[in-house]
């Protein structure tokens, strides 16, 4: 009796593991092989929306409604990610100046 009972926890856990590694890895390979990667998503009510996208070098910026796609604006992704990179560093920047203003 406890042997089946051991043999069948051990054959759950292992599934379970299985499981999980298996996930881990499909999760690893989705992450590598992106071709598009969602910038950013703003919804503009029920199912409609506007979306940045990254195709390579390029930087697309689609209308979603529930019928289709359509491409509104293309733009090269490399200065856009720059400037939006440099405004995330300059905010920073003033946000250690007004805490080293608070610790003085």
């Amino acid at each position: 009796m406890m042997d089946g009972l051991l043999s069948f926890i051990t054959a759950a856990v292992g599934l379970v593991l299985s499981i999980a590694v298996l996930g881990l890895l499909y999760r690893r390979k989705q992450k590598q092989s992106n071709i598009i990667s969602l910038v950013a998503y703003q919804s503009l009510g029920s199912k409609k929306g506007v979306a940045a996208l990254q195709v390579g070098g390029d930087l697309l910026v689609v209308g979603v409604m529930p019928n289709n796609l359509r491409v509104l604006k293309t733009l090269a992704a490399g200065e856009v990610l720059e400037n939006r990179d440099d405004l995330f560093q300059q905010k920073m920047a003033r946000l250690r100046k007004l805490k080293e203003g608070l610790d003085e």
